[in-house]
């Protein structure tokens, strides 16, 4: 009976070292099988860092380095007017992108059509021609003054104490005729600059009030007519029919007689105009 539990405990001995035997070897790893997933991954070589350049620490070249406005003596003319939005760095900024965005910014778009932003989008209108005048001397006899104005202008002398000079209707633009009229009215007194101020208000608001359906004059300033310090004023406005109309008037005292000068213009052409104005009031004088 002995025997035999011997011989069982030896089986067992056996076969216990015989398992151990078949097991995984220590010390020796083996790699997991995984399943595939999309293509063969290549092996990427890792980047080697290039070395960096002074100004830029994180390497490579510099944005900095490549500005052309960065030199000393600048870009030329011809370059600089071929930069879109540039600027004299003198005064300011070189390009629009270093501007930043304005909070709360809108672009005012609908759907898939742009709208025009005024003025920078807006078609750009054709200028009209410059216009040139002659001038020659013209005898106000009603008023007692004498002045250079432009050439074969139509002369009215019809009321006392005015005189009318009127572009000729074949030279008419925008459908306003330029007229120019000059007024002496005797009043006993020489007005201060204030009631020239005064004035020169109610006149405005006469012209005003008379045909325009919009009408904007500016503020008072002053301006010397014939030696004398005269108060004058700017205004457009609108007529009925759509015409845009613009002027200036001046008065000043002289000697207890109050002096006028006025001009109404097409208002596309409010610059040419003005000029004829100027010459007019520097060139008037006294018939002594």
């Amino acid at each position: 009976m002995k025997r035999i539990w011997k011989l069982v405990l030896c089986l067992l001995v056996a076969l216990l070292a015989l398992t151990a035997c078949s097991g995984k070897p220590s010390g020796e790893d083996f790699p997991d099988i995984t399943q595939a997933i999309g293509p063969t991954a290549t092996p990427t070589a890792t980047p080697t860092s290039a070395p960096a350049q002074d100004g830029n620490p994180q390497g490579g070249e510099s944005i900095f380095n490549q500005n052309p406005y960065l030199e000393e003596e600048g870009p030329s003319g011809e370059e600089a007017a071929a930069e879109e939005n540039y600027v004299d760095p003198e005064f300011g900024v070189l390009d629009s992108y270093f501007t930043p965005e304005p909070a709360g910014t809108v672009y005012p778009y609908a759907g898939s059509t742009p709208i025009p932003l005024n003025p920078v989008d807006m078609p750009t209108p054709t200028p009209k021609p410059d216009l040139t005048f002659s001038y020659t001397q013209y005898i106000a006899s009603t008023v007692g003054v004498t002045f250079e104005g432009p050439v074969s202008w139509q002369v009215n002398e019809s009321q006392s104490n005015l005189f009318v000079l009127s572009e000729p209707t074949n030279q008419i633009k925008d459908g306003q005729q330029c007229v120019i009229s000059i007024s002496a009215e005797p009043v006993g007194t020489t007005y201060s600059q204030r009631e020239l101020e005064s004035h020169v208000q109610q006149r405005l608001d006469s012209i005003g009030g008379a045909q325009f359906v919009s009408f904007k004059p500016s503020y008072t300033a002053t301006r010397h007519m014939m030696g004398a310090t005269g108060v004058y004023a700017n205004y457009s406005g609108t007529l009925a029919d759509g015409t845009a109309v613009g002027g200036r008037i001046q008065y000043a005292s002289i000697d207890g007689t109050l002096y006028g000068l006025e001009i109404v213009f097409p208002e596309g052409f409010r610059g040419d105009f003005i000029d004829v104005f100027g010459q007019i009031r520097s060139s008037m004088k006294l018939i002594k």
